[in-house]
C-alpha cells in the first residue's frame, strides 16, 4: 500500500508510545529522529510498511531494546486467555463456526498501541470484547473462502499481534477440519506486538497446525525482499493465504501474490480506502488477484 500523509502522525504516535514504554527520557529524541527520517523517506509511491520498518528499526536502536513491547505482549496474551473460553463457546454454538472464529480473531486485532484506536491497554479488550463481537462482520467473504477451502491443499495463515494470536486458535482449529496442510507464520524477530515463536510458547498451537514457519527478518508486515526467496515461494505455492491485520495488507498489496483473505479491523482511513471498505469495521475480504495501489 502506498503511504498516505495520514500515515505520518500515526507512525509518530506509535514511536512516542514505544519510547514512553521503554525510556520516557528518550521520548523527545525518538520523536525527532522519526520525524527527520519521515522527512527523508516519505514520498509518492513509497510503501507504508517499508517506511515504518525503517523508522522502527532506528528507534529501537536509539532506545537500546530489541522488544519494547515485551510487557504488553505478555499482558495481551494473558487477557486473551481470559476471554478465550467465552469465544470458544460462541464458536461451538455457531451455525457458521468458521465465520465466527474469524470474527473473534478480528476482534482481537483491535489491540494496537499508540495509534489512537482507544485500545492502548489490553485490559480494555476484556471489557469490550462482547460489544465488538456483537457488531459482526461489516464485510464478509467467508462464503468465498469456504468455497476455496473445499479444493485447497496448502493454506498459510499469517499471524499478527500477541493477544490476537490466542484467539486465532479458534480459526486454526476450524481450518483444520478441511483436508489441508496448514502452516502458521509468526515473526522471526520482535517488531511491535507481532507474535514470535517465543510469544506463542505454551499456547499449544503446534498441536493444531501442521507447521510453524517464521517470516524472515525485522519487518512491519512482511519484508518484501524476503519474498524473493524460499519464504516467498512458500506463499506462492499456497492455494490460499489468510493474512491477519493491516500491516500484512500494507506489504502484500505491493505484490502479485494471491489469493489472499485479509482478516482485520479497519483501524485507519488509508487502509480502509485502499481495501474499498468502511473504517472501523470487522472485515473478511478475499482478493483473488494480486492487488497494487
Amino acid at each position: 500500500m502506498r503511504m498516505s500523509p495520514d500515515c505520518v502522525p500515526c507512525l509518530i504516535g506509535r514511536v512516542l508510545f514505544e519510547a514512553e514504554e521503554v525510556d520516557p527520557d528518550s521520548s523527545a529524541k525518538a520523536v525527532k529522529t522519526a520525524a527527520a527520517m519521515l522527512g527523508e523517506l516519505f514520498g509518492d509511491g513509497v510503501c507504508s510498511a517499508t517506511v515504518a520498518t525503517q523508522v522502527h528499526k532506528e528507534v529501537y536502536r536509539l532506545l537500546g531494546t530489541k522488544d519494547p513491547y515485551q510487557r504488553l505482549k505478555k499482558l495481551s496474551n494473558k487477557v486473551a486467555l481470559e476471554i478465550y473460553p467465552y469465544a470458544e463457546k460462541l464458536v461451538a454454538r455457531s451455525k457458521n463456526p468458521l465465520r465466527d472464529a474469524f470474527l473473534c480473531g478480528i476482534v482481537g486485532n483491535v489491540l494496537d498501541f499508540g495509534i489512537g484506536t482507544g485500545f492502548d491497554n489490553p485490559v480494555v479488550l476484556k471489557m469490550e470484547f462482547r460489544n465488538l463481537v456483537s457488531q459482526g462482520l461489516g464485510h464478509d467473504d467467508t462464503p468465498r473462502i469456504l468455497s476455496k477451502l473445499k479444493s485447497a491443499e496448502r493454506v498459510v495463515y499469517l499471524s499478527d499481534n500477541c493477544g490476537e494470536i490466542v484467539l486465532d486458535r479458534l480459526a486454526l482449529k476450524e481450518l483444520k477440519k478441511f483436508d489441508i496442510d496448514l502452516t502458521l507464520v509468526v515473526k522471526e524477530e520482535p517488531i511491535l506486538t507481532d507474535a514470535t515463536r517465543a510469544d506463542i510458547s505454551g499456547l499449544g498451537i503446534e498441536k493444531i497446525v501442521d507447521k510453524i514457519a517464521e517470516a524472515p527478518g525485522f519487518a512491519v508486515g512482511l519484508d518484501l525482499g524476503a519474498l524473493k526467496g524460499p519464504f516467498g515461494k512458500m506463499l506462492r505455492d499456497a492455494d490460499l493465504i489468510i493474512a491477519k491485520g493491516m500491516a500484512n495488507f500494507e506489504s502484500l498489496s505491493e505484490t502479485d501474490i494471491a489469493p489472499i483473505a485479509y482478516l482485520l479491523r479497519t483501524k485507519c482511513e488509508p487502509v480502509a480506502d485502499a481495501m474499498g471498505l468502511r473504517k472501523d469495521i470487522n472485515a473478511v475480504k478475499l482478493f483473488t488477484k494480486g492487488y497494487r495501489r
